[in-house]
């Protein structure tokens, strides 16, 4: 090998020596992944107040509201509160002057059921305010309630397919008896409301009814009824309804 090759080669071989190394590419690092703050624990709730217990009540209803006299009606409601509600007594009382809700007096008693229920069959002889009154600690009362109790009123025709022009005699009775009160003979009219055709007085029939009498002279078909006044004992009362057949 001749010196010229020798020393190309040592030239080589230093350079190579001291070159600078080739720097290895090194991937990039992962995003550092979001540290999540640990939770916080929720304060405790604040306690909850102690509960009040719930005063008594009673409810008292009606059903129905009016009746007719000789009528019954349920009076009935619910006694409610946080203590016992079953088998307690209840007494009704009632008040049948006015002004009603000043004078009431005792009547029946009855006892409550497990849920708090109650109830009263009653027949009540004139119009008349009720309440009850729990026998609780200490005792609870409801809110008055009105039962409106109307005359009664019957009524008979002579005859119900009379000639035209004939006098037809509408007659009944009356209970309670109230002598001398107002009788009003009315026919329906095509609106459907009632108009006066002849008026008259109940008479005396002894303590307990009163009657009437009066003879109308009808020239065509209608549908008729009796009404009679009412007082401060007894609502108006009405008879059933009567259809008349005139012919000629």
């Amino acid at each position: 090998m001749s010196t010229k090759h020798l020393v190309s080669g040592l030239s080589v071989a230093v350079a190579l020596a001291f070159a600078p190394a080739a720097v290895a590419q090194k991937p990039k690092p992962a995003p550092p992944t979001p540290v999540t703050p640990p939770t916080q624990p929720k304060p405790p709730a604040p306690p909850a107040p102690p509960q009040q217990p719930k005063p008594f009540a009673i409810t008292l209803d009606a059903k129905p509201s009016t009746i007719v006299f000789s009528g019954v009606t349920t009076l009935s409601g619910r006694l409610s509160g946080s203590g016992k509600t079953g088998g307690v007594a209840v007494r009704l009382f009632e008040d049948t002057t006015r002004p009603y809700g000043d004078s009431f007096k005792p009547s029946k008693l009855a006892a409550t059921a497990n849920n708090g229920n109650y109830s009263f069959a009653v027949k009540p002889l004139r119009n008349t305010s009720y309440r009850v009154v729990a026998a609780t600690a200490p005792p609870v009362a409801s809110t008055p309630k009105f039962v409106l109790v109307r005359i009664k009123v019957g009524i008979k025709v002579s005859d119900i397919t009379p000639r035209r022009g004939s006098l037809v005699r509408f007659s009944g009775s009356v209970f309670p008896a109230h002598d001398g009160r107002r009788v009003t003979i009315q026919r329906r009219s095509r609106s459907g409301r009632f108009i006066t055709v002849v008026r008259t007085r109940l008479r005396d029939a002894g303590t307990t009814k009163s009657t009437y009498s009066r003879r109308v002279r009808l020239f065509s078909d209608g549908v008729y009824r009796v009404k009679v006044s009412g007082d401060g004992d007894h609502a108006n009362g009405f008879s059933r309804l009567k259809t008349i057949d005139v012919h000629r």
